[in-house]
């Protein structure tokens, strides 16, 4: 037994993963965008002081010491000086894990968070300690935030890219279904025009017929979009209302905008098909 399709499952199946990729596209383009302006913006707000070792390691005394000076620096908000199991934590990558004796050779770590109103500048934390006589490097984090920076430049240009042909693919898709449709129904349409009637009812019969599984098409896409991203980690724990607000309103416009595509090619593509046809 022949298995038969319904007319227009094959558009209505391209239409759906073309519009499940430009979701995903578009949601992958607003999470880079949202991840590193984050990202960048509490970088922007914090600095990081090490203070070097000596020969026989960083005393508790000097540590505190250089607290007390950071704290007291005019446009310096807080000052959390970090121990020394959670710094040889974040230098494991570049010390090979270091642990037990090896940790007091490791530089002490202070995190200095900057008034947001006043923030103070990185020469201003390095003379204040300078002057202290306590030898540190301050750290204003300008290098990972040029990294977002790229992050961001090198996220954008395949995703841009993705969407673009996708949006393409559904311009293909929504004139093939209206072509289709015009060489199914050619000659009950040249017959209506030798008859008189108006080419625009002509197009407007011969492009409503198309318009529902465009629609759907673009819809079950968008559905599919969604669920992906959800798998995805979109919603997490304590996801909410709040939280999935942006994303769902992404989503929405990325299948607004593919449906918005595939309709109007297939529009175009009636309204050329049907002059065609005129006697």
């Amino acid at each position: 037994m022949k298995l038969q399709l319904p007319q227009g499952f094959a558009t209505f199946l391209i239409l759906a993963a073309l519009t499940a990729l430009a979701g995903l596209c578009a949601l992958g383009g607003a999470t880079v965008l949202e991840r590193t302006e984050v990202w960048r913006t509490r970088l922007a707000g914090e600095m990081t002081v090490a203070i070097r070792p000596a020969p026989a390691g960083t005393s508790d005394t000097e540590v505190i010491r250089a607290a007390e000076i950071l704290a007291g620096t005019q446009g310096v908000a807080e000052v959390r000086v970090l121990d020394r199991s959670r710094v040889a934590g974040l230098l494991a990558p570049w010390t090979a894990g270091a642990r037990g004796p090896d940790l007091a050779i490791l530089p002490r770590l202070i995190a200095v968070d900057l008034d947001i109103r006043a923030p103070a500048q990185r020469q201003g934390l390095a003379d204040a300690l300078s002057a202290a006589g306590i030898r540190a490097i301050v750290d204003d984090h300008q290098g990972w935030r040029r990294t977002a920076l790229d992050l961001r430049r090198q996220a954008a240009a395949p995703l841009l890219g993705g969407l673009a042909a996708c949006l393409a693919g559904l311009a293909a898709a929504g004139s093939l279904s209206v072509g289709r449709e015009a060489e199914r129904r050619g000659q009950a349409l040249r017959t209506r025009l030798r008859l008189g009637e108006s080419p625009g009812d002509c197009v407007r019969s011969l492009f409503l017929s198309c318009v529902p599984e465009l629609g759907l098409g673009a819809l079950v896409g968008g559905l599919i979009a969604a669920a992906l991203g959800l798998a995805s980690g979109l919603a997490t724990p304590g996801a909410n209302a709040a939280t999935l607000a942006q994303p769902a309103i992404v989503l929405g416009a990325a299948t607004a905008l593919c449906a918005v595509v595939a309709v109007a090619f297939a529009l175009v593509t009636a309204l050329r098909r049907t002059r065609d046809m005129e006697p």
